[in-house]
């Protein structure tokens, strides 16, 4: 790959801002597949939440619509970096068809690297794309001498780009997905026999102990936090919790 920038470094302009602009689109393909597969699961969560209410079975339905919580956040951050990458893209246009960078770059690269970051660990492939697109963007300043004087100016206007769109991705997010079933946060009161062993070293010990010192409520994702286990962990011991009659679902 390395050697690929490389020979591209020595190409025209034009013909680099070109390359630039199709692995760009590619990943921005990629991230809108993404999108439509985590939409598809999004449907499949809210309407196993939507049976499980129609069944009064209020255990499930709280932690489906927990998932679909922490999912939307997830398409939210995937769907607000598509929309970034698509202004990317028509800058780069812009600069391909005047033939040389009077649209400055700075701009493109710092939000190139805030993609990045975001994507890293949602979906790598496309954040290490992203990285040698702007390793080959960051040769072409070098190139044309764009002052460093503009990076302050920079970063400012890729922190806007990135504020919008993740804005625009909110506003879309709630035109095509239902409104989450209630509750979303899982009130659990606290069966008086459920309180009698706190501060052992299990996690349903544990998780009892939490449940009394939140005042009976529960969030899973901040409860799995605070702990430090995994989520799916936390929602195992509450059903199992919850089957025994330690606690139950307000």
């Amino acid at each position: 790959m390395h050697r690929i920038w490389h020979q591209l470094r020595r190409r025209p302009l034009k013909e680099r801002i070109y390359q630039a602009l199709k692995v760009l689109s590619t990943q921005h393909r990629k991230l809108q597949q993404l999108i439509a597969r985590l939409q598809e699961r999004d449907k499949e969560l809210f309407n196993s939440c939507i049976m499980a209410k129609t069944w009064n079975d209020e255990l499930h339905a709280v932690l489906y619509a927990n998932e679909l919580a922490e999912l939307r956040k997830l398409i939210k951050t995937v769907m607000a970096s598509s929309l970034a990458i698509e202004q990317v893209i028509l800058r780069l246009e812009t600069i391909e068809q005047l033939g040389d960078a009077m649209v400055q770059l700075g701009p493109v690269v710092k939000i190139i690297q805030g993609l990045k970051g975001q994507l890293t660990n949602i979906i790598p492939e496309v954040a290490i794309e992203l990285d040698n697109v702007n390793k080959m963007l960051g040769s072409i300043l070098i190139d044309i001498g764009e002052p460093r004087v503009t990076e302050v100016v920079a970063s400012e206007e890729a922190l806007k780009v990135l504020q919008e769109a993740e804005v625009v991705a909110e506003q879309r997010l709630k035109e095509k997905l239902p409104e989450l079933p209630t509750p979303v946060i899982e009130k659990i009161p606290i069966a008086t026999s459920a309180a009698a062993t706190v501060g052992g070293d299990t996690l349903e010990e544990k998780l009892l102990d939490y449940i009394k010192r939140q005042g009976g409520e529960l969030v899973v994702s901040k409860c799995a936090a605070d702990l430090k286990v995994p989520p799916q962990d936390i929602r195992r011991v509450i059903e199992k919790l919850a089957s025994e009659g330690k606690i139950r679902i307000a």
